[in-house]
């Protein structure tokens, strides 16, 4: 009977329908590119009951309350209403889509916008939170970065090459979008390294402990590990000026934030404990390099606690439809505050509509944090340092040790990877790629190369035939062997270089350096000084030389990083100049004339980059550039007649060059040099400025100036070059949309030669011919060239006008240039 009336009541309560407490859950992402969505809004509707979503996307709601749908919103995007069934627990997932939200302009009729107060208060406390304030701090931290290949248009997917790669696409679903639209992804990452900063003086550095790169077209993830750690995605809100993609971009709490922004208070929420302000914010100008979004400020200390902005299409950036930065930010026992979770994504469109664009995703994840207890400036010396292991563990340990499960998403972006990576045709369009961009191809432990050298043309040697190898790191880690070899056509010459080079220090740079070469120069266009100007020095090799010599020499070239930022290079030089142009000079002590010479040089060299940030590539390390402070650079030469060289003379020389961000006004570079040559020498041994006759803009020379045209035994030289972004073009409207930037440039030299060495210059050769010689500045009239230009043009090109200002008496010289280059930015 018990039994009987339990069950009947059981039965009877289960038609008594359910008023427990309602529990919803579910995840919020962006139906484009499948990434979660922080800090939506999801709200029961026809209630006051609501909750934000994490970093993550996800979100819990718990409430006492009934209601029959869900609504989710979000600043930028369409919001979504979904049914809620019955029973009190459910799963409701959201994908949301990007609206076409565009910036309105608040009035408020009386009194300040409330919003300026608030921010008023936390610009004033920006030093307070500021991490860089911090003696030290150290975290442990999980980087992931994805690389796509989205927009992929119709007319792309028709090409040949293309069709075999599409193919494979069709198998994968995941790798669509809702709009069935084809996600191809090239490239995906997974780091887990040790961040370590210490202030006064502000160093930094990170011990990339393992790492995971799968990607087409790579082949050793070595390199790649030492730019996909969290040293390269930091973003500080608490700076004024932000870098992105080389942009300064300012930051809505900076100092001068009535210049750029307007703020709107949107709401007063809680965040876990925290109680804080929600703002919306807007660029006063769409054009400026600024972000719109929303910022959470809290409402007791007015710290950030939480950021998520964009910086809109409309700014004057190439190729960029959208940059979006979400971050949360924790703070330390000191007070300041480390971002522990930071989320970016690079949006690059089609260059034309026949090619595919480009879809970034970075993540960061940040625990562990410890503060104080610096670490000694000599821990500083290299900023990336990867673990001998750092590459040997498989997907079990990732499985265990990486903080935030992968996606389905992002386990099919691995798996399409792997895929992609073995499909013939693309492994050859990546090592064709790679060939163009590095000049070699790998060929097991030899590298094939350069290109640029395989053949020329010039008056002097016809046509020229040349190739070269080198070894790589798959040979040896500590020994690099090099060298080249051509022919001309027309003067029969044969031309070659070697050098080996012994690595004995790969923390502290070390490099022990032995080599020989027997090549044709032009005095003034020396190849070793134009190293680092491909395409000039491209140009100058084809065509007419000008005062062209054989070079036959031999050195040794030792380097060293003794400290973070300070190396010590020196050497020895024997070199012998034998030319192919009517040259003649007065021996010293002596009325006759010689062609040749020889010469014999030590030099020793010390260069400081306070900030400047390297990485190893191969058996090369290669320069990043600094951050803010100068470059510092002083170098010092003495020739030795009795080490088989025919003079004794010095050569001094020093130089600083640094970038400089001048806000709203946009980036100047400067670079300033001096010099000086003390002793008589024939005057290809003197400073022979660089001039430019060529077509093309380079930032090396003198735009209107000729080639060989000046000469210094002592000088000055101050180069200066601004970008004004898009500050003044962005102010005339039909500019405006192509988005133009202005340039200038003004260049600089004072110099002279002492009587000394002009009297070594006969004007007749024994024949009594004249002689092509040099002219000499006068010390208290500078040459200087004036040039104003505009970048950008059709996103890629960049013409320059250069006016010359004095030397003008020549008829020869042509005081207006028109110069032209190309380049990709952003």
């Amino acid at each position: 009977m018990k039994t009987r009336f339990l069950f009947l009541l059981l039965t009877l309560i289960s038609f008594i329908p359910s008023y427990g407490q309602l529990v919803v859950k579910g995840k919020i992402t962006d139906a484009e590119t499948g990434d979660p969505i922080p800090f939506a809004s999801v709200l029961l509707q026809g209630t006051s009951t609501g909750i934000s979503t994490d970093f993550e996307g996800n979100y819990l709601l718990e409430s006492n309350n009934r209601a029959d749908s869900l609504e989710v919103t979000y600043i930028g995007y369409n919001s979504i209403t979904k049914a809620i069934g019955p029973g009190n627990e459910h799963t409701i997932n959201f994908q949301l889509r990007p609206s076409d939200y565009e910036m309105e302009a608040f009035v408020f009729e009386a009194g300040e916008n409330p919003a300026f107060d608030i921010i008023r208060k936390a610009v004033d406390k920006r030093k307070s939170f500021d991490k860089r304030k911090l003696d030290a701090y150290q975290t442990k931290n999980y980087t992931k970065i994805e690389i796509d290949i989205d927009h992929v248009s119709e007319a792309f997917t028709k090409r040949k090459a293309v069709k075999k790669v599409t193919a494979v696409l069709d198998s994968i679903k995941q790798l669509t979008n809702d709009e069935g639209e084809k996600i191809l992804p090239v490239f995906f990452s997974e780091t887990l390294s040790s961040f370590y900063f210490r202030n006064n003086p502000e160093l930094k550095k990170e011990v990339v402990e393992k790492s995971k790169v799968t990607g087409v077209g790579i082949t050793d993830g070595a390199t790649v590990s030492q730019i996909t750690g969290a040293a390269f995605q930091e973003y500080n809100f608490y700076r004024n000026w932000i870098s992105i993609l080389e942009k300064e971009f300012v930051s809505p709490i900076a100092d001068g934030w009535r210049g750029f922004y307007d703020y709107d208070l949107l709401d007063s929420t809680k965040i876990g404990n925290d109680s804080v302000y929600v703002l919306q914010v807007y660029p006063l100008r769409t054009q400026d390099l600024a972000f719109t979004g929303t910022i959470w400020i809290n409402k007791n200390t007015y710290a950030l606690k939480q950021v998520d902005l964009t910086i809109p299409k409309e700014a004057n950036l190439n190729f960029i439809e959208r940059i979006k930065i979400q971050q949360e930010l924790t703070p330390t026992d000191p007070g300041a505050l480390i971002p522990s979770k930071t989320r970016v994504q690079v949006k690059i469109g089609q260059i034309t509509p026949k090619t595919a664009g480009l879809l970034a995703k970075f993540y960061t994840s940040v625990d562990s944090i410890e503060t104080g207890n610096p670490k000694p400036t000599s821990f500083f010396n290299q900023a990336v340092v990867l673990q001998p292991d750092f590459d040997q563990e498989g997907e079990d340990f990732w499985n265990k040790n990486r903080r935030d499960p992968l996606s389905e998403e992002e386990l099919a972006v691995l798996q399409m990877v792997d895929t992609l990576k073995k499909i013939p045709v693309i492994r050859f369009y990546s090592e064709s790629l790679k060939f163009l961009a590095s000049g070699y191809l790998p060929i097991g432990k030899l590298d094939l190369g350069p290109w640029p050298g395989f053949f020329n043309y010039n008056n002097v040697e016809g046509i020229r035939i040349g190739a070269g190898l080198r070894t790589n790191l798959k040979f040896s880690d500590k020994w690099k062997i090099e060298g080249y070899a051509a022919y001309g056509l027309l003067d029969k010459r044969l031309k070659y270089s070697g050098a080996i080079t012994k690595i004995v220090d790969r923390e502290r740079w070390t490099t022990v350096k032995i080599s020989t070469q027997k090549e044709i120069d032009q005095v003034g266009l020396e190849m070793e000084s134009l190293e680092g100007n491909s395409i000039f020095l491209a140009a100058s090799r084809f065509g007419t030389f000008r005062k062209p010599f054989i070079s036959t020499n031999y050195k040794l070239d030792i380097k060293r990083e003794l400290f973070k930022g300070f190396t010590l290079t020196g050497g020895i030089k024997s070199n012998h100049f034998d030319p192919l142009f009517n040259f003649y000079y007065l021996d010293e002590g002596a009325s006759e004339l010689k062609s040749t010479f020889k010469t014999t040089e030590g030099k020793i060299g010390l260069r400081y980059g306070r900030d400047e940030t390297f990485i190893i590539n191969d058996n090369d390390r290669i320069s990043l550039g600094p951050a803010k402070w100068p470059i510092f650079a002083i170098n010092y030469s003495r020739g030795f007649q009795w080490l088989r060289g025919e003079y004794n003379y010095s050569r001094l020389k020093v130089s600083i060059s640094q970038k400089l961000n001048m806000g709203m006004l946009g980036i100047s570079r400067y670079e300033a040099s001096a010099g000086k040559v003390y002793g008589d020498v024939p005057y290809p041994v003197l400073e022979n400025h660089l001039g430019n006759e060529t077509l093309f803009y380079t930032s090396a020379a003198f735009n209107t100036m000729d080639f060989n045209e000046f000469t210094s035994d002592q000088y000055f030289s101050f180069r200066y070059r601004h970008f004004f972004e898009g500050f003044l073009l962005n102010k005339i409207p039909l500019v405006r949309k192509l988005k133009w930037r202005a340039v200038a440039n003004a260049n600089l030299l004072f110099g002279s030669v002492s009587e000394a060495n002009l009297s070594r210059v006969p004007v007749m050769d024994p024949d009594g011919f004249p002689l092509q010689t040099f002219g000499s500045l006068d010390p208290a009239t500078p040459f200087l060239e004036l040039g104003y230009g505009v970048e950008n043009i059709f996103k890629f090109f960049r013409v320059d006008f250069f006016h010359r200002m004095t030397y003008l008496d020549d008829p020869s010289v042509k005081p207006f240039a028109v110069k032209v280059s190309a380049q990709i930015i952003f």
